[in-house]
């Protein structure tokens, strides 16, 4: 992989701002694998190569085609203004180059539909990493393959979370646990949609 994406980036490549990208084909995700998972990872974080796990060639043949329309409508359409970056979003956060990770986790956990900075921190302060929401998660799950209601209702639905301009709290509820379990949960197949 290291050789692939040196020669894509050697300057007289016209590919030489791309970023390499496979697809992995299975009856089962390879990333399910610990070494599997451990090589994906390494491949990522050192050459920023990019992975997707398709379930058939005709799944591949799919995702590449909307890879394609998304590249060459790319050029037309606007930014989606519904992403939320922490210099507009992450208000009340102190803006402190040595809490950027912090900062990052609770922009990324407000990605989730019904997360607001609020709830966002407030999930933060109970799991204020991506690896322990993950621990956390799969440890309520207990190892089962499917999502089940009643735990991913329960999982975080008794936090509370400041009322804004007010002194009261709410609870987090049902609705947004579920989402926020289903999400990093373990079994959950990844063209899973949040609603």
């Amino acid at each position: 992989v290291g050789q692939l994406v040196e020669w894509l980036g050697s300057a007289p490549r016209p590919f030489c701002q791309s970023r390499l990208m496979l697809l992995l084909s299975g009856a089962r995700a390879a990333s399910l694998g610990a070494a599997a998972a451990s090589a994906l990872s390494a491949a990522l974080l050192r050459w920023g190569a990019g992975f997707v796990e398709v379930r058939s060639p005709e799944h591949a043949a799919e995702y590449t085609a909307q890879c394609a329309a998304a590249v060459a409508t790319s050029r037309k359409r606007r930014v989606p203004s519904r992403f939320k970056v922490p210099g507009v979003r992450c208000q009340s956060l102190p803006q402190n180059p040595d809490d950027r990770l912090r900062i990052t986790w609770v922009s990324q956990l407000m990605q989730i539909p019904g997360v607001s900075e609020e709830v966002a921190k407030a999930v933060a302060g109970r799991h204020p990493t991506p690896a322990a929401l993950l621990e956390a998660v799969a440890a309520a799950a207990s190892g089962g393959e499917s999502v089940d209601a009643a735990v991913a209702d329960a999982f975080l639905a008794d936090l509370e979370y400041p009322i804004r301009g007010k002194k009261g709290t709410r609870r987090l509820g049902p609705v947004v646990s579920r989402r926020i379990f289903a999400l990093f949960h373990p079994g959950v197949l990844p063209e899973h949609v949040l609603v």
